[in-house]
């Protein structure tokens, strides 16, 4: 199983990718970001470690290597501003994530590939790729991480 991590060279996508390569679950993990010094970064350090947490074959690459991928963790994405609105952070978002689906589409994305969407806010975003790439809903999966000031209760 190959996965793609979308906004790998960020603190989400590198901590995924490592516990993919702990988890020894996949066999291919490739890490892609726009910052592709980033994410070549990313990859070695991944690699240097290789030998005591998996023998996956980790690559940093592009949406061109990603057409094979079984999924797509899209965990890019603009981080929210302190009183940004909900209804701000989707707007600046909402292009960079067209973008990326579009980038997905045009690798070759196969139907029967999942999108694990990771990017906030995850429950439009995921409903954007649901209707972007035209995969059936079970293809899709969100996950929202969630954040507590210290000293509030949730």
């Amino acid at each position: 199983m190959k996965v793609t991590i979308i906004g790998g060279g960020g603190r989400v996508g590198s901590c995924a990718a490592y516990a993919l390569q702990c988890g020894g679950l996949v066999s291919e993990i490739q890490i892609l970001d726009a910052n592709a010094d980033m994410a070549e970064g990313e990859a070695l350090d991944l690699l240097h470690g290789s030998a005591l947490a998996g023998d996956q074959r980790i690559i940093a690459g592009d949406y061109d290597r990603a057409a094979d991928s079984d999924i797509f963790l899209i965990t890019a994405g603009l981080r929210r501003k302190p009183d940004e609105s909900r209804l701000d952070l989707i707007n600046r978002n909402v292009q960079l994530f067209l973008s990326i689906l579009d980038s997905i589409k045009r690798s070759g994305l196969r139907k029967e590939a999942h999108i694990l969407v990771v990017s906030n806010p995850v429950d439009i975003l995921t409903q954007l790729a649901l209707r972007q790439t035209g995969l059936p809903p079970r293809r899709f999966m969100a996950w929202e991480r969630c954040w507590t000031p210290r000293g509030s209760a949730r």
